[in-house]
């Protein structure tokens, strides 16, 4: 009788312990899900950054030297010039394997209000949105109304993989943010 009771207890043992480790190894399944998700987009959002690093500072700079910040665009009219810069809103791969604005674009300040959507083999729906605004060349995480020689572009991913947060009491996913500095 007391092998019975023994056995039983072992049993009981053995099920909690399995029932743990079960919970243990899918809470590490989603957070290494969520690491790789989170993973492309910092990926997506550097490839943004490292096409925008191939233009010209500002379109006042695309042919020629400006030695005054006054002579740059000004705070107010960053982004597009005109309708040869214009891309679909969101932009997407095109049958050419480009963005159009790795065309379009001619300076970093094209990429304001851009955005993209990208479906990588491994999860669809990251979208990428871009501002850029002029910055403080001694403190560049700033944002300034007047022009400098020092821009700021900041990079935004989101995901529907991405796990909901909560804002202004709305679940909403997660958004990834990059800053990157371009100094003339």
């Amino acid at each position: 009788m007391s092998n019975i009771i023994i056995a039983i207890g072992s049993l009981i043992i053995f099920g909690t312990f399995l029932s743990s480790s079960n919970r243990l190894m899918t809470g590490n399944t989603q957070i290494a899900q969520q690491n790789e998700y989170y993973i492309a987009a910092l990926s997506l959002a550097q490839a943004v950054i490292d096409e925008a690093k191939t233009k010209a500072f500002d379109e006042q700079t695309v042919s020629a030297k400006i030695l005054v910040p006054s002579g740059l665009t000004s705070s107010d009219s960053l982004g597009k010039e005109g309708s040869a810069e214009a891309t679909p809103i969101p932009d997407t791969l095109g049958v050419t394997g480009a963005y159009s604005s790795f065309v379009k674009f001619d300076d970093i300040d094209d990429y304001n209000s851009y955005s993209r959507l990208i479906n990588t083999p491994r999860a669809e729906g990251y979208r990428i949105l871009v501002k850029v605004n002029y910055a403080s060349e001694t403190y560049p995480d700033s944002s300034r109304n007047i022009r400098t020689f020092c821009k700021k572009l900041a990079v935004f991913v989101t995901s529907p993989f991405f796990p909901k947060i909560q804002k202004a009491g709305i679940l909403v996913p997660d958004t990834l943010q990059i800053l990157y500095a371009f100094t003339y």
